[in-house]
């Protein structure tokens, strides 16, 4: 995100619950600040408390300047040093799931998804630093503008079978995700059969917010996709994301987000098939030696 304020900072980084101020490392020139890294932890198994077995380095941002290689290094470094005294035995990178404690809605996209590729500088000082990309995630999106459902013998019967429901709001049910998620609105759309019933396949989405006013479009993010493999056989999963992006699209939304693991192709086949572009991608980096 561009144009980040004081009180937006405070709002979705500073106000977490686990912010420690000791995390956030700046570098300074005399008076002139010239860079940070942003250091945190992610949750335990059960969502409930801070995991400190295993840290990140969130963010390493630098400003232009001539020594500019080595005050990211030393900023990575001090960022590594937090996490040991911390009780880290595993230093990452990248704010990601389990790991994300910061940085959701002005980093990446539909969720924060790691380091992204794009974000070279960062990149380059992980491969020099002894790091190795590990979870994968790949960016794509599509303009709402003239978008139109897949029509086909499959979605056709499809339709005829099932209906959509929602948009219901959804509460978080755990600790973790409630912090992460507080000052976003989730809803979600189920897949249900013309009498109702229980869900069949459900769609978790929200506005990226304050990521998507800086993009100036009104953009809505997949958080979630709750379906089975057998659902995306038989096109379940591609009829319900169809028709919430024709909702959204009646609803003056200008752009849809969604990210998904790499190795998830038949995702990134329904991706494709609803005309989205893959743009970039994202990875959660462990250092080898830690």
């Amino acid at each position: 995100m561009q144009s980040v304020t004081p009180q937006v900072l405070e709002q979705h980084v500073l106000a977490k619950p686990w912010f420690d101020r000791n995390g956030l490392i700046v570098a300074c020139d005399g008076a002139r600040l010239v860079g940070f890294a942003h250091a945190g932890f992610g949750t335990d198994c059960e969502q409930r408390q801070l995991d400190c077995s295993q840290g990140t380095t969130c963010l390493v941002l630098i400003a232009p300047h001539e020594q500019r290689p080595q005050i990211a290094q030393e900023l990575l470094a001090a960022s590594e040093d937090y996490l040991r005294r911390r009780g880290a035995s595993q230093l990452f990178a990248g704010s990601q799931f389990p790991l994300n404690p910061f940085y959701l809605g002005l980093y990446g996209s539909s969720d924060t998804a790691g380091v992204l590729a794009s974000n070279k500088g960062f990149v380059e000082l992980l491969q020099a630093s002894g790091y190795q990309p590990k979870q994968r995630r790949v960016m794509a999106g599509r303009t709402l503008a003239g978008f139109r459902p897949p029509v086909d013998r499959e979605q056709l019967q499809v339709r005829r079978r099932f209906k959509v429901a929602g948009p219901t709001d959804v509460l978080p049910d755990n600790w973790w995700d409630a912090s992460v998620w507080a000052l976003h609105e989730l809803s979600r759309f189920d897949l249900v059969l013309p009498d109702g019933g229980e869900p069949i396949v459900s769609a978790t989405l929200w506005d990226i917010d304050p990521l998507a006013a800086s993009w100036g479009v009104r953009t809505v993010g997949l958080i979630h996709l709750d379906d089975t493999p057998e659902a995306r056989e038989a096109g379940l999963s591609t009829f319900l994301l169809a028709e919430v992006l024709r909702q959204y699209q009646a609803s003056g939304y200008a752009h849809f987000e969604a990210q998904a693991a790499s190795e998830d192709e038949s995702l990134l086949e329904l991706f494709d098939k609803l005309g989205l572009i893959r743009y970039d991608q994202g990875a959660l980096w462990l250092k080898g030696n830690s």
